[in-house]
């Protein structure tokens, strides 16, 4: 029978991170990850989010704890079902989801017409990139947020032409970062892919775009199995690195401290859900300036992603003003 305090399933930055804390206190931790190395989208990411890279994090919470080409499969209150290479078996444990994210389909984001090569989902981009293949001269990218802005800043350096469409903004990066880098950005919802065997043009809106690559980057949290215990991209989607490292702590801690829990409710995305009353805090998926009101009392926050402290009631609850 294979006994482990944690099972973390996924081992990208939050993956990677929760571990290494919970290690750090002592826990036996594996981590089950899908692919023949760690690092997920940071594996690779250099484009920095207040001069950290989350590439260069990514060596840091290394651990060697790490089951490869392993899939969970099945999910309990006591453990998981885990599908690799020498078979199925079950691991005992406290079970932490460390997924990620997922991109939004076309159907989900209302995106019609033909099914042409030439069109991507973000990930699938990323690593074609990152293996050295071109995906196409003329990108349109649809969703503004730091993962797709790092694959914008890695096209525009051998692309004619990339394109970043939107309807809302990243909450650590700003238009003018963007253009600078010599990206272009045009507000609005990609409506209609056009084109018969590759991708020759998209409607946005009213506006018809040439193209020959359409990479869909409208992000959602993805965590499949129904696991309790979600961290990172899993439960939200965290756009900064470091935010992602201090949210994987948090977890850690309350996990590990156990005790009494505080219920949070909330109007927007935070991590986590629940917090032992021992840790009290938590990271709401907020920017600078968003104004909150905590069981009554006002606050401004003053950076994106905010740890806020907690009192000490069984349900707390938070609303974005």
């Amino acid at each position: 029978m294979d006994i482990e305090n944690f099972i973390v399933v996924g081992g990208g930055l939050s993956g990677l991170s929760v571990a290494y804390y919970l290690k750090k206190r002592g826990m036996n931790t594996i981590i089950v990850e899908k692919d023949r190395e760690v690092g997920g989208f940071y594996k690779y990411d250099e484009y920095p989010v207040n001069n950290v890279r989350g590439r260069d994090l990514i060596s840091q919470f290394a651990i060697d704890d790490v089951m490869f080409n392993a899939t969970a499969f099945s999910y309990d209150k006591d453990g998981v079902w885990v599908a690799s290479r020498e078979g199925s078996r079950k691991i005992y444990g406290t079970v932490i989801a460390a997924n990620g994210f997922r991109e939004k389909t076309a159907l989900e984001l209302g995106i019609y017409g033909f099914r042409p090569s030439g069109a991507f989902y973000l990930y699938s981009a990323w690593e074609l990139i990152n293996k050295g293949y071109s995906i196409g001269d003329r990108v349109i990218i649809c969703g503004f947020n730091h993962y797709s802005i790092s694959l914008a800043s890695r096209l525009s350096k051998t692309c004619k032409q990339v394109v970043i469409t939107y309807t809302s903004g990243s909450l650590i990066h700003s238009l003018e970062e963007i253009t600078d880098m010599g990206v272009e950005v045009l507000k609005g919802r990609v409506m209609r892919i056009l084109g018969s065997e590759r991708v020759s043009s998209v409607m946005i809106e009213e506006r018809e775009l040439k193209a020959d690559t359409l990479i869909l980057a409208e992000l959602s949290p993805w965590s499949q199995l129904g696991i309790e215990n979600i961290v990172g991209n899993a439960t939200m989607i965290l756009e900064d690195p470091m935010k992602i490292v201090e949210a994987s702590r948090i977890v850690a801690e309350s996990l590990i401290e156990g005790g009494d829990h505080i219920e949070v409710l909330c109007n927007v995305p935070h991590i986590p859900h629940r917090v032992s009353k021992r840790v009290a805090r938590i990271i709401l998926g907020v920017g600078v300036g968003a104004k909150l009101r905590v069981n009554g009392e006002r606050i401004v926050v003053d950076e994106a992603y905010p740890v806020v402290e907690l009192p000490s009631n069984n349900r707390v609850r938070i609303e974005v003003l």
